[in-house]
């Protein structure tokens, strides 16, 4: 198990925790465990347990869908910059490998064009889910522009790096091959 719990921070659907610590540093969410609760209900302790049981090999699998991903979107004249850990260079590159098993789930790209021509790219997905969410088992886009980071202005998403174009994928356990069908319909579209 201590394998897979290395892995849980924040990846799993289900929410739990510890907190340990004096009462003066636990008294600030006092209110919050009075509110919330001290344990969680069996049913979810169940699933919880049980899905650590398969959460290595799911995110191994996620890794390398997401890296062969990143890769192909890299390559396609449609995309103007991919962003993804395996894609990086030099010192970078050293430091995510020292930091990091695996390369992580998480795409993001920058349609050729505005936001426009990025939610048309989205809106023809067909396998990959359009969802505001760092997903589960399935894929799921997004455009930060039009959910996420839609409160901010245009300066603001600009000094953040945030592209009209820019589409943030969450990569899932289907098969990789189709994850990059499903988008090359989408970019050429």
């Amino acid at each position: 198990m201590h394998s897979a719990t290395k892995y849980l921070g924040g990846h799993s659907d289900l929410t739990a925790g510890a907190v340990m610590g004096s009462a003066e540093l636990l008294k600030p969410i006092w209110n919050w465990r009075k509110s919330l609760g001290q344990i969680i209900a069996p049913e979810v302790a169940f699933l919880l347990s049980r899905s650590l049981r398969t959460l290595v090999v799911r995110v191994r699998a996620q890794n390398a869908g997401a890296e062969a991903v990143a890769r192909f979107l890299a390559g396609h004249p449609k995309v103007v910059e991919t962003r993804h850990p395996a894609l990086l260079e030099g010192r970078a590159a050293e430091i995510a490998a020292r930091q990091m098993r695996g390369s992580g789930g998480m795409v993001t790209f920058t349609v050729d064009g505005d936001e426009a021509g990025a939610t048309a790219v989205v809106d023809r997905l067909r396998l990959i889910a359009n969802a505001v969410s760092l997903g589960s088992v399935e894929s799921l886009a997004t455009q930060p522009v039009a959910s996420t980071h839609h409160d901010l202005t245009p300066e603001e998403r600009d000094r953040r790096g945030i592209a009209a174009g820019l589409v943030r994928l969450s990569i899932g356990l289907e098969d990789p091959e189709d994850l990059i069908a499903d988008l090359d319909q989408a970019l050429s579209g």
